[in-house]
């Protein structure tokens, strides 16, 4: 899954509480009494984190398992890996949706990118919500529909200003790839929404993803009806700890 760039993953010990610190506000006191130097007093709180299981049941018919040429089997188990990262996924960026909207209860103005396409200033505008708070944009998260219109940045803009330079049109002309942009990575998802756009500060300025229990595979056969199974699950929660490192935007 790709939720887990824009997070910090932090594996949780045995008994361990997820309990982690909010960033702290700091106000200047004056104490003037007898002369008394100044004071800086040091606010904080701290935020407890719940945790959630997501799991996957997958079974193969034993017949199955003798029809097939391909291991059967392990690609079961792939496939459903690859379903609770989705599911995974697919949490961590509608938390980050409802921590880039200050309407939803975050710090920055969602953004709305017109024309019906992802522009360049469109990701200025992502990026200037998340460095206004002296963080830097490190990772725009994207659908494939919005990558494709990177991808379609002509070298020259209808008033003849470079849209790409030199070095990125070759690099786009070569390899059809474009991994980043304003000094921040690009990263495609088949979850995020389509007609959306994240932008995120590093992981440490954002949040934080405790994992109480990675991704583990039990067997689950169910021998009454021939059937091989298992139970494919994990323990983790999702907390934005920091909203001023998310930005979010709508294609209109």
């Amino acid at each position: 899954g790709v939720g887990r760039k824009a997070l910090v993953v932090d594996p949780l010990p045995q008994g361990a509480l997820p309990i982690y610190d909010r960033d702290i506000d700091v106000g200047a006191v004056v104490v003037s009494s007898n002369g008394a130097a100044p004071e800086s007093r040091v606010f904080g709180d701290r935020v407890t984190i719940p945790e959630f299981e997501i799991v996957s049941n997958p079974t193969v018919r034993i017949a199955e398992v003798k029809r097939r040429r391909f291991n059967v089997i392990d690609r079961a188990q792939q496939k459903a890996r690859q379903e609770i990262q989705a599911q995974e996924d697919a949490n961590v960026f509608s938390a980050l949706e409802f921590a880039g909207d200050s309407a939803l209860g975050g710090e920055n103005t969602a953004v709305n990118i017109a024309g019906g396409a992802l522009t360049k200033n469109g990701m200025l505008d992502l990026k200037r919500q998340v460095d206004r708070w002296d963080l830097v944009t490190a990772k725009y998260f994207m659908n494939i529909n919005e990558f494709t219109d990177i991808l379609g940045w002509e070298s020259a803009g209808a008033a003849g200003a470079s849209q790409v330079d030199p070095v990125t049109q070759r690099e786009l002309l070569q390899t059809g790839l474009y991994g980043h942009i304003f000094g921040a990575d690009i990263v495609v998802s088949k979850v995020v929404p389509s007609g959306r756009a994240f932008a995120c500060a590093d992981p440490e300025f954002v949040g934080v993803m405790p994992v109480r229990q990675d991704i583990e595979v039990l067997p689950a056969d169910e021998p009454k009806q021939l059937k091989l199974g298992w139970v494919v699950s994990e323990i983790v929660g999702i907390g934005i700890v920091n909203p001023r490192g998310v930005a979010t935007g709508t294609l209109t």
